[in-house]
């Protein structure tokens, strides 16, 4: 067990050398694995004209209004006014937690199950997204892809790839987040947030980013402060090294209380990300989405897809693997679901996953997808261009579940090891057949010093 452990052990404060040229991505030579895959729809599908028809840009304010239909040109506007907004955002975004991910999505290149998924087959969807958006939305964490930050040196690398710092400001909106870890000196506040920020940054390749999200709230929810956590991020815009604020996981309390605070502080508060989809649909029917869409603050949903089971490739019989704790329900549950998505994508010429995340801009939140290749950026854009009818819309909404959770006490255990497991070595039990090969060379990794 101690030496299953050791390469988790990696110091937050390490220097990373960061890759050189294109060149340095290496490939993966092991078959590929189904959860690299899409979708093999038993009807054909149809491509929209996800640029719309004219090709032109429209602007929305916070949210996708009723009726329209969403583009890869389509822009949603955040803080500031709608006449003079601060940030202009694609109506649907990518998450980067599956890059670099092991427990969940099986990161290939530390022993994960998905021999497919590796630093080339995200710089090849990275390179379909580029195509595909006129302004890319990328979602990320200090704590995606291991504790070392590897997920943002991954967006780093390819950002560098494709933009000079001046057209990332044109075609790039960038968040990552701080996450207010057990493992940060609570005396070492509101600092301690500055110098997360800082190395972030520095993993980015960019002096500053567009939104800087508290990630969740506090250890236990008491310590630290939401005071002194939202203090931290304000310091981190008065610094002038982000151009606005945003939080994750928060109700509608503590948003109305963040939302004054910064209101006083002068500090642009523009959205709120929740976990949100058919198989959770509590940001909705709680009223938090239009409660936050009346402060000004977008919704951004994480895990529309419910960590893949409403893509259709999972069923009861053949069950996604890894580490999937969100929207953990029982699949008796989902496949009334996952049917009525075959049903409306069919008549659509669309995917399952296409139609659920049509359905979350529908409901006026911001979807941010994990993709893993090409292959799936490409399904992900095909929820553009078209949009549900009033009817499929309802239909959906009668069949989606609020509230529903089928864990077991073992599993809330584990989950709450998992948040922990990055800071906590000894707790790390559940994660030792994922973690990294001491053998794995990465590219974001090389001379990476490992505590012993």
């Amino acid at each position: 067990m101690d030496s299953l452990l050791k390469p988790l052990s990696l110091r937050r404060d390490s220097q990373i050398a960061l890759p050189l040229s294109p060149m340095s991505i290496q490939e993966t030579s092991q078959p590929e694995g189904a959860a690299s895959s899409t979708y093999a729809a038993p009807y054909p599908l149809t491509s929209s004209a996800i640029a719309g028809p004219s090709g032109t840009s429209d602007c929305f304010h916070i949210a996708l209004p009723p009726d329209e239909i969403p583009t890869s040109r389509t822009l949603i506007t955040l803080g500031g006014s709608e006449g003079q907004p601060l940030l202009k955002v694609p109506a649907m975004g990518v998450g980067a937690f599956a890059w670099g991910d092991v427990v969940t999505y099986g990161w290939g290149p530390a022993g994960g199950y998905d021999k497919r998924l590796d630093d080339k087959s995200v710089s090849e969807g990275f390179d379909e997204l580029v195509k595909i958006y006129s302004k890319l939305f990328i979602d990320v964490s200090e704590h995606y892809g291991s504790d070392n930050g590897y997920a943002e040196h991954i967006v780093g690398f390819n950002l560098d790839k494709h933009f000079t710092l001046a057209q990332r400001d044109q075609r790039v909106v960038l968040a990552t987040k701080f996450a207010p870890s057990a493992s940060r000196h609570p005396y070492k506040y509101p600092q301690v947030v500055q110098d997360a920020l800082q190395e972030s940054l520095n993993r980015l390749q960019t002096p500053s980013i567009d939104i800087y999200q508290l990630q969740g709230p506090s250890t236990g929810g008491f310590w630290p402060r939401l005071e002194t956590l939202a203090d931290g991020l304000a310091r981190c815009y008065e610094a002038g090294k982000i151009k606005a604020v945003g939080t994750c996981n928060l109700g509608i309390n503590d948003v109305r209380w963040l939302h004054d605070y910064f209101q006083k502080r002068n500090v642009p508060y523009v959205s709120n990300q929740v976990e949100f989809s058919l198989l959770h649909m509590e940001p909705y029917t709680s009223g938090l989405i239009r409660e936050c869409r009346s402060l000004g603050i977008a919704t951004i949903a994480y895990s529309p897809l419910a960590v893949g089971r409403l893509t259709g490739k999972y069923s009861s019989k053949h069950l996604p693997e890894g580490y999937r704790n969100l929207s953990h329900i029982s699949w008796d549950k989902i496949e009334p679901i996952l049917d009525e998505l075959i049903s409306i994508g069919q008549k659509h010429g669309k995917t399952p996953g296409a139609v659920a995340l049509n359905w979350v801009m529908c409901k006026g939140a911001i979807p941010i997808p994990s993709i893993k290749n090409a292959e799936q950026a490409k399904d992900c854009s095909e929820a553009l261009g078209w949009r549900l009818t009033e009817d499929e819309e309802t239909r959906l909404n009668s069949l989606g579940l609020v509230n529903e959770r089928d864990w077991n006490i073992f599993r809330k255990v584990t989950e709450w090891c998992y948040h922990q497991a990055s800071y906590y070595p000894v707790v790390n039990f559940h994660r030792a057949p994922f973690v990294r090969s001491p053998k794995w060379s990465s590219p974001f990794a090389r001379n990476h010093p490992r505590s012993s």
